[in-house]
């Protein structure tokens, strides 16, 4: 089983000539030293070889320049910070990661401007290609609790548009619990604040096997399910979802716990569309499942990519749960 910890150093450099760190095989020790710019040495220990691995570094005292030292000696620099922002605070912010990482010690030495706080942590990713990206908080949670799946290749591909199939084992999955037998049956905090108790109440009665059957198409029981739901799936199952699509399907969802008509949001390139879908594109942005873009758009024609298709279950989760 794999250890590894997340480690957490913050240096002031002005102040502290050393950091103890603790490690498994003893202490050793982190030095800071004040010259034109100031340089801080962090230290993380690999317990066990991993497929691969994160670091990122973080402060706030300007741009920095990052060095590492690998644990056969080997070098790697010089890594800049990007400048990103958080809660109006300008950060600085360096990730780095490596597949195939060995075990040993892996030495960080910070160059900056002055002196502050530095922080460093270690993130082993479930996917490779998730490092870095906005949606990865959602998607390891997913993951981790079986609603979303990657690849065989270690990938996610979390920037490829979602198919109607997918999506609709996403939601499926989203909205079920599995039971002791192994099925799965529709959450019992979400059938209980449907409006229709009748409804409810039969969803209350049905179970799903989703295990693959010899010569049935894989998604075929999870759109059985999103039919039983009440659900409507627009577009095609093999082809990418368009924003539109996943609008409807999400109000769709929402009105099975309240059909109030909800306030209009208008977005400049939706007057064109249907009426159904100005409300249901109104419904998902008034309670923030999903909305426009900054320039007043909803783009509607859109594809919708797999780690979007995430964030917005996910958002509709609480939604519907809470």
């Amino acid at each position: 089983m794999l250890k590894h910890r997340r480690i957490v150093y913050f240096g002031l450099a002005a102040l502290l000539l050393g950091a103890c760190v603790g490690m498994s095989n003893g202490i050793r020790k982190a030095s800071a030293e004040v010259a034109e710019t100031v340089q801080i040495v962090k230290e993380y220990e690999m317990t066990n070889k991993v497929d691969y691995v994160e670091f990122m570094i973080e402060g706030s005292q300007g741009e920095f320049v990052v060095t590492v030292q690998l644990p056969d000696g080997h070098r790697v620099g010089n890594l800049k910070g990007k400048r990103t922002t958080l809660d109006s605070q300008e950060n600085w912010r360096v990730i780095w990661g490596m597949e195939k990482a060995a075990s040993g010690i892996y030495t960080f030495t910070i160059t900056a401007p002055q002196s502050g706080y530095y922080n460093l942590s270690v993130d082993i990713p479930l996917f490779r290609d998730m490092m870095g990206h906005w949606g990865r908080e959602e998607v390891s949670d997913y993951v981790r609790r079986g609603i979303a799946s990657g690849y065989g290749d270690g990938t996610f591909r979390p920037d490829s548009a979602v198919t109607g199939e997918e999506l609709a084992k996403l939601l499926v999955m989203t909205l079920t619990d599995e039971q002791p037998n192994g099925k799965r049956q529709w959450r019992r905090e979400f059938r209980w604040r449907m409006t229709n108790e009748e409804r409810a109440s039969l969803l209350g009665q049905q179970e799903y096997d989703f295990a693959a059957a010899h010569g049935v198409v894989w998604s075929k029981p999870y759109v059985a399910a999103i039919d039983d739901l009440g659900v409507r799936m627009p577009g095609s199952l093999k082809e990418p979802m368009s924003r539109q699509d996943v609008a409807l399907m999400i109000a769709d969802v929402m009105r099975l716990i309240d059909d109030k008509r909800p306030k209009e949001y208008a977005y400049k390139d939706t007057s064109s569309l249907s009426r159904e879908s100005q409300d249901a594109i109104s419904l998902a942005s008034h309670f923030a499942i999903f909305g426009g873009y900054p320039d007043g758009t909803f783009q509607p024609a859109r594809a919708v990519t797999r780690a979007e298709a995430v964030k917005v279950l996910s958002r509709l989760e609480s939604y519907l749960t809470s």
